[in-house]
């Protein structure tokens, strides 16, 4: 498992390894032994699925296990040495149930990170594993295999925000890769109520925010690496996620980001309302495309979330909308150097 994805990524990979993880090493800030880190903690630490991907990954490519999981996790290391920007913004909107125009579940999600992220390929990732594990399909990037946006085979959906400005930026080296352990669950969970139990038994290695869903149903996780999990479930059958903890029993005030959370929060949850018992695929998509802010740098009126360009700390890398009933997803890239427009992807049929 992982060797065909290595044979087919590698120069996908090598693009960004060269841009996220060789910089560092050439300035001296990552050094081999560091790497042999965090690497051995990812490999070691990890189911044997998960060790069974990675040799298949080394073995595709022809890289180093140091090489292959290093790649895989930068976005921890980055919080880990403040090198990455980790306050960065993510959009998702949940409906379902009577909010929804058939009662099904409809997600939208929107991936906020660093320019440097559109450099090289925004990937969708379909597993067919032949081990037991459930079927997934998961919206990233190249050599990085965290369920960003990650769907399986029986419709449990989950998608991960930064939530380091809220739950704490420290990372416990002395915990398995919460980027492993995710993969692990999406692999294995059935049903919303089933992924909620496993991710209450679990310590994060870092903080996030996780939209998490089913055909019946939605709610969000929020995880501090350093006072554990809450769960936020809404009033009614729709719900928006973004980078601040809203659970009120946290004690904490609802607390802003230089990403415009609680703005993209509000513009969201106000579109929800607009569309109360209108909400399918199509409308998602609409929805997502509306723009936080207007060209001169001004909030849009009765505006979204989705920024094209960078005008505060972060673009939208790319963008997911799913039918979790249908097994459907549309995948875009807003940004304008590199932009595709919404494109349909059957996971049913690829799943047959």
């Amino acid at each position: 498992m992982g060797k065909q994805y290595g044979a087919l990524m590698v120069d996908h990979m090598q693009q960004a390894f060269d841009v996220v993880v060789e910089p560092a090493r050439k300035q001296g800030g990552l050094t081999q032994d560091e790497m042999q880190t965090w690497s051995d903690r990812a490999y070691h630490s990890c189911s044997t699925r998960n060790r069974h991907w990675y040799d298949g990954v080394a073995e595709g490519t022809g890289w180093p296990l140091t090489k292959v999981c290093m790649l895989d996790q930068i976005m921890e290391y980055g919080i880990f040495q403040s090198k990455l920007h980790s306050f960065a913004g993510c959009t998702s909107i949940l409906s379902w149930g009577s909010h929804s125009l058939d009662g099904g579940t409809f997600i939208g999600r929107n991936m906020d990170w660093g320019e440097a992220f559109n450099q090289f390929a925004q990937v969708l990732t379909v597993r067919r594993p032949t081990d037991g594990a459930y079927k997934l399909a998961a919206l990233g990037w190249p050599g990085m295999y965290c369920p960003f946006s990650v769907l399986n085979e029986h419709g449990v959906y989950l998608d991960i925000h930064d939530g380091t400005s809220m739950g704490g930026s420290l990372v416990y080296l002395d915990r398995p890769s919460i980027l492993n352990v995710l993969n692990d669950i999406l692999s294995e969970t059935a049903s919303l109520s089933a992924l909620i139990s496993r991710l209450n038994g679990i310590c994060h290695s870092t903080s996030m925010i996780l939209s998490i869903a089913d055909e019946h149903g939605g709610a969000s996780m929020e995880c501090s690496s350093l006072a554990g999990n809450r769960l936020r479930t809404p009033d009614g059958d729709s719900i928006a996620v973004v980078n601040t903890f809203l659970v009120p029993d946290w004690g904490l005030g609802p607390r802003e980001t230089i990403s415009n959370s609680l703005r993209r929060h509000a513009n969201m949850n106000a579109r929800l309302a607009e569309h109360d018992g209108k909400v399918d695929a199509a409308v998602t998509r609409q929805l997502m495309d509306l723009r936080l802010f207007n060209e001169d740098g001004s909030f849009a009126q009765n505006g979204g979330a989705t920024k094209p360009t960078k005008q505060d700390a972060d673009l939208t890398n790319h963008q997911i909308v799913t039918d979790v009933k249908r097994r459907q997803v549309w995948l875009k890239v807003p940004v304008p150097d590199y932009v595709t427009d919404w494109t349909h992807i059957d996971l049913a049929a690829l799943w047959k």
